[in-house]
């Protein structure tokens, strides 16, 4: 969710906008599910990098399966408190398109909503330079499905009023757009569509979430000036239409697992 801008924001603008803690446990879940697929595709012991580490959830599970793991993530709040979690990974400051990474040595890149936020064209050939010759990418991103989908595009709405587009970062959520932007490099591309619980006790704990616990809505409503009321007053709604009889809100957002091998 992408306020306009004539300067992009660096990745330590937004994800420092408050604490990723509360979101980083809501996709724990997901995190779990793409080491396992890693782990299957993988030789036992095999080197991988997690780009977009975040706090280290996917890394750990990486590492709970065998793996070795290098944990790539461009906010050094984040690598520190990564690095307090666990022990076992090797943590590097970088962005997934320009990881440093030597050429050539992986056997998978895994991701849980990092690789997604990468710009594409560059963030697809720092892939596929990393991994050796029919090395996994195994990777996550919000789809148009659910609960995250429907909240962007309210969002949208009042950020982007002239043009309420999709963040470029869903359109990895399109099975066309994905193929194509991974098939110069990656070949075995398959996509499933999963859903991940969605819930909150309450409507005041679904907007605490929003200003305390997920950066990226703590940054579009820092960046949102005048329209941060009609933003705030959006996302409640939203929250109200889902909530049930008893307050509790319960649903499920969509995402896509891709899993691609790079081109020998």
């Amino acid at each position: 969710m992408n306020p306009s801008s004539s300067t992009p924001p660096s990745p330590e603008t937004i994800w420092g906008a408050c604490d990723y803690g509360p979101t980083a446990r809501r996709l724990a879940p997901v995190a779990e599910v793409v080491a396992r697929v890693t782990a299957g595709a993988v030789p036992a012991a095999g080197a991988v990098a997690d780009l977009g580490a975040g706090h280290g959830h996917l890394a750990q599970a990486l590492v709970h399966r065998g793996l070795r793991v290098t944990a790539v993530e461009p906010v050094a709040a984040m690598i520190e408190v990564g690095r307090r979690r666990l022990s076992g990974v090797d943590w590097v400051r970088a962005r997934g398109e320009s990881t440093g990474l030597p050429a050539g040595r992986l056997a998978g890149i895994a991701s849980s909503f990092g690789t997604m936020f990468c710009d594409p064209p560059a963030g697809v050939r720092e892939w596929r330079r990393i991994l050796r010759p029919g090395g996994v990418l195994v990777m996550t991103a919000w789809d148009q499905r659910g609960f995250l989908a429907e909240m962007t595009r309210r969002m949208m709405a009042v950020l982007n009023p002239a043009a309420p587009t999709m963040p470029p970062h869903m359109a990895w959520g399109d099975d066309d757009v994905a193929r194509e932007r991974l098939s110069g490099h990656f070949t075995d591309i398959e996509i499933d569509h999963l859903d991940l619980p969605w819930s909150f006790a309450g409507v005041e704990e679904g907007m605490r979430l929003y200003e305390e616990g997920s950066p990226t809505h703590a940054w579009s409503l820092a960046r949102s000036g005048a329209r941060r009321e009609e933003l705030l007053q959006v996302l409640r709604a939203h929250l109200r239409q889902s909530a049930a009889g008893d307050g509790a809100v319960e649903a499920t957002a969509g995402y896509s697992l891709i899993r691609a091998r790079s081109r020998g």
